[in-house]
This record gives structure tokens, C-alpha cells and sequence, in this order.
């Protein structure tokens, strides 16, 4: 089979290997689609685009994918900074619970799913991971952390994040988040220190989701000939 490329006039492409983790999508495709926030469909012609909408393998319900990581931090900043109504975040909490028969007479379950906070699985609402980053935040206290870049993954399009006080704790944030909140280059962003908003107990969570990052402000260094210069010099010179 041979595809027709819908962006030139009778070009042909040669046949794409098939994903071997869906139905919908070539590999190279899945490959582009699950370090990309926009999914499979954001790397897809418009005409196609809705045959790999809701493609597993990047979705935002699937651990690990760009869009999976967006998620848990929009649901983290919602969590701190506009919460759901008191409400819908019962709902949400019942379904966490896992009742079966949750009273929902405002329909909040509808919100809940477009937020990505819960989907149904085996017949069964279920809690997300955004969802539950959402509740982790709410119900967990978050503060400022000062960190640094351990490493960042061009291929995967993500940074890894040391915690200092908390040893084996790293969490994983998008290149691009790191990239806008530090302006730097990926190559050179590695061991750059920062302050970032984090649990205040990561080992509570089920997952450490990062927020507000920032770089560490370093003081300018004194002009010669003051007094500040002398003290950061270690004193006058006779």
C-alpha cells in the first residue's frame, strides 16, 4: 500500500512501519506524537486528524506521554490556584474512593472529564493521574524547594530534576516548561540551580509534580574598589 501525500500533488510516500502499540498510527508517527503536548494529532494533516485523535500512546491519560506530564501540572496549578467547586471536588473525591454509586446532582462528572480528571475503566469511573495530582495538591502543603538540573533527554523532550534534602527524589518536567522559565539552550541548562514549588513532603505523593520554576537569583559581584569587594575579597590588602 501506498500513501498519498496530502501536502504535494501526486507525490507518493513510501508505506510507514505501523505502530506496534495501536491500531491508528504509523511508528514514526507515535513516536513524534508521545513527546509532544498536541499528540499524535498535532503532527497529523487535518484530513487524517481524526483517525489518531485519542491515540493511546500519546494521550494524556497515559503515564510518561508530554501531554500526560501538561496534565498533572495544569491539574496541580488548578488544584492551588482556582479549585473546583466544593461540589464537584466531592464528586471527584468520591469517585477517588471508589464508590460505586456517587451522588452527582449538578452533573459534575462532565467536568471531570473534560479536565482529564477521571475516564471510565472496566465499566467503572476512575480516578486519573491527574486527578489525583489534583487531589495530592489539595490536600498535601507545597513550598518553594531549591533544586538544580541533573540532565535533560533531547529525545524525549524532558528535564530531570534534583530535590536537595530529599536524596533519591527526582522529578521529570518538560523541556519546554524548563526552557521558558529559564530562557536557556537544553545543553545548557544542566546543573543550573533553581527554586521551584514542590510537595513539601514528595514521599507522600504519587508523583512529584513541579510547578513555578525559577532560576536562582545569584547576587552581582561587588565593583572593585568598595568595601563589599574587599569583604567578598577577604579583606584589605596592606
Amino acid at each position: 500500500m501506498t500513501l498519498i501525500d496530502p501536502y504535494g500533488v501526486d507525490q507518493l510516500q513510501p508505506v510507514q512501519d505501523p505502530c506496534p502499540a495501536c491500531w491508528c498510527c504509523s511508528a514514526a508517527l507515535c513516536g513524534r506524537g508521545c513527546v509532544s503536548v498536541l499528540e499524535c494529532a498535532g503532527s497529523t494533516h487535518p484530513d487524517l486528524r481524526s483517525l489518531v485523535t485519542g491515540c493511546p500512546c500519546s494521550a494524556a491519560s497515559t503515564e510518561g506521554t508530554a501531554a500526560w506530564r501538561a496534565a498533572m501540572m495544569t491539574a496541580t496549578l488548578q488544584a492551588t490556584e482556582l479549585p473546583l467547586p466544593e461540589p464537584g471536588e466531592a464528586v471527584l473525591r468520591a469517585i477517588a474512593r471508589g464508590e460505586d454509586e456517587v451522588d452527582d446532582p449538578y452533573e459534575f462528572v462532565l467536568a471531570l472529564r473534560l479536565r482529564q480528571f477521571v475516564q471510565t475503566a472496566g465499566g467503572m469511573l476512575r480516578l486519573t493521574g491527574a486527578g489525583r495530582a489534583y487531589l495530592d495538591a489539595r490536600d498535601g502543603r507545597r513550598g518553594p524547594v531549591r533544586a538544580r538540573v541533573a540532565a535533560v533527554d533531547l529525545d524525549e523532550r524532558t528535564a530531570r530534576i534534583e530535590l536537595d534534602g530529599y536524596p533519591g527524589v527526582v522529578a521529570t518536567v518538560l523541556l519546554d516548561v524548563l526552557e521558558t522559565a529559564t530562557g536557556l539552550e537544553p545543553g545548557e541548562a544542566v546543573g543550573l540551580e533553581l527554586v521551584v514549588t514542590a510537595p513539601v513532603d514528595p514521599t507522600a505523593v504519587a508523583e512529584v509534580v513541579l510547578t513555578g520554576l525559577r532560576v536562582v537569583s545569584v547576587p552581582p559581584l561587588p565593583l572593585p574598589g568598595t568595601a563589599a569587594f574587599l569583604l567578598c575579597d577577604g579583606g584589605g590588602h596592606g
